[in-house]
């Protein structure tokens, strides 16, 4: 410790003796040149640290916006989740029935279990675990209370199917007019359910 003070204290002393051997205007240009120097080292500092804490500013704005997605990308799978589950739900609630057994129990609660003329299978898919299975269904000689009737006994049951295409055509005899009603119907349920009831 007295060691490094012999240092600086010789330090001193010579930079007093330089100072002593200057010129008064010597003297001024030195202390003006250090002034400068360290007015360029604090302001150096002052933008360095400046420098830094934008960057890191920049970097902890893009850390909370990639949490603030990460955080709606969590809500909406989970939303998806709830869905899918409650899809699947419904779809094991109607496991035990086909399309044709359906729509003949519709037809019948809207009063036109004898109107339904036929329920034809055209084609299947399948997606996943889930299997999409389109069927032809044709009803004849209707009236337009018991046509909407009918269609709310399908669409209102939560029968997991989907009406992909409605064509209706209007027959006149006499007075009379009635309705013949054609729709292409896409029934879904699980592949793991229908596997089960075939084996049944």
């Amino acid at each position: 410790m007295s060691n490094l003070s012999t240092r600086i204290r010789g330090v001193i002393d010579r930079v007093q003796d330089l100072l002593a051997d200057m010129t008064p205007r010597d003297r001024s240009l030195l202390l003006g040149l250090v002034a400068f120097g360290a007015l360029l080292l604090v302001g150096g500092s002052i933008w360095a640290m400046s420098s830094t804490i934008s960057s890191l500013d920049s970097r902890l704005r893009d850390r909370e916006l990639t949490l603030t997605r990460v955080q709606a990308m969590a809500a909406q799978q989970a939303t998806a989740e709830g869905e899918a589950a409650a899809i699947e739900e419904q779809l094991k609630k109607f496991a035990g029935t086909d399309l044709s057994s359906f729509m003949e129990q519709a037809a019948r609660n809207a009063s036109v279990g004898d109107r339904l003329d036929s329920v034809r299978e055209k084609s299947s898919a399948s997606s996943g675990n889930i299997e999409e299975r389109l069927y032809s269904v044709s009803l004849n000689s209707l009236t337009l209370p018991e046509m909407t009737d009918f269609l709310y006994e399908v669409e209102g049951t939560g029968y997991p199917l989907r009406i992909k295409t409605f064509k209706v055509k209007t027959r006149k005899r006499g007075e009379v007019s009635s309705l013949s009603v054609e729709m292409d119907v896409s029934a879904y349920r699980l592949i793991e359910d229908a596997d089960a009831g075939e084996e049944g």
